[in-house]
């Protein structure tokens, strides 16, 4: 289905009609991966995910429909990442697609990332989606929405040492940039690495000739930040070398009401994103040192199991 077909089927549900005259297909703004189409009767943002152009909106923009140009048919449930220059609630997404919140990054016996479910979202902040469909839509009450300016450029969140960036530009990682070893990124496209073939929508460590495009985040380990975390003696956690980073980080995803809905493991070594986790955790993704005695609902080897 080509992407105008897509939007003629939205256009139907979404959006109020424009005020103005103005010819079918017509471009009313160019702002870098965003383009303001006169589409179906309403002003249309095209938000084109393989763009290499940085997106520049210097005064908010209205409009009446939105539609975000990535397929992601075949990578359905995995998570993606994302930054948007316009806020919406959780409630306004296909009823087969979910937005989550880099929450928190935890270390005991194992590397973990929480990720929790949100009502409502911010502009130009990072997110996790997890999608299962082709695309995502908004529905029709949603409508109109504020694209927010962008010219504050990458916005990061930081978990300690750890930064999560959503990114408004094309950003390449040469031979020599220093935060090779250190920063981890979702692949765009199907592709070979190190002799393994990684899917789109996998997390794979950066290394020379890395990329991620705009309208995407990053994580990435400051080893230059201060330490949160405390040893015996009261010091800060001295920073751990590429070497030292973790093989495998469970990102764990909860629901609006707190509890595990998906377990995914991140193999940031070969990039590998999958939801083999092992052992046993509870319903608030805590993971347990053994099987449970107590009846109830848990997940095990990233799947939900009844303990009766």
């Amino acid at each position: 289905m080509s992407i105008f077909t897509k939007l003629a089927v939205l256009g139907l549900v979404a959006g109020l009609t424009c005020a103005f005259a103005a010819e079918e297909g017509e471009v009313l703004g160019k702002y870098g991966a965003v383009t303001i189409k006169y589409l179906n009767g309403k002003r249309t943002a095209i938000f084109d995910a393989d763009s290499k152009e940085t997106v520049e909106i210097t005064e908010d923009v209205v409009v009446d429909s939105f539609f975000y140009d990535r397929d992601f048919s075949g990578v359905w449930g995995k998570p993606a990442t994302i930054i948007f220059p316009f806020a919406i609630k959780n409630s306004c997404m296909s009823a087969w697609a979910g937005i989550h919140k880099f929450s928190s990054i935890n270390h005991s016996e194992t590397w973990s990332i929480q990720a929790d479910y949100v009502s409502d979202t911010e502009a130009n902040v990072p997110y996790f989606l997890r999608v299962h469909s082709d695309y995502i839509s908004l529905g029709s009450y949603c409508y109109p929405i504020v694209l927010n300016t962008t010219t504050g450029g990458n916005k990061v969140q930081s978990f300690g040492q750890w930064e999560f960036t959503g990114t408004y530009s094309y950003k390449v990682w040469d031979d020599g940039d220093s935060e090779l070893g250190y920063v981890y990124g979702f692949a765009a496209k199907e592709k070979e690495v190190d002799g393994k073939q990684i899917q789109a929508g996998q997390f794979v460590k950066g290394k020379a000739g890395a990329f991620i495009r705009p309208l995407r985040a990053y994580l990435k380990y400051n080893p230059k930040k201060k330490a949160l975390a405390k040893d015996a003696d009261g010091e800060s956690v001295a920073a751990l070398t590429p070497e030292e980073l973790p093989k495998n980080i469970d990102v764990i995803f909860l629901d609006e009401n707190g509890e595990t809905t998906a377990i995914h493991s991140l193999n940031t070594y070969t990039g590998e994103f999958s939801n083999s986790t092992t052992g046993w955790y509870d319903m608030k993704g805590r993971k347990l040192s053994k099987k449970p005695t107590i009846k109830g609902n848990y997940f095990y080897n990233g799947k939900k199991v009844t303990i009766k």
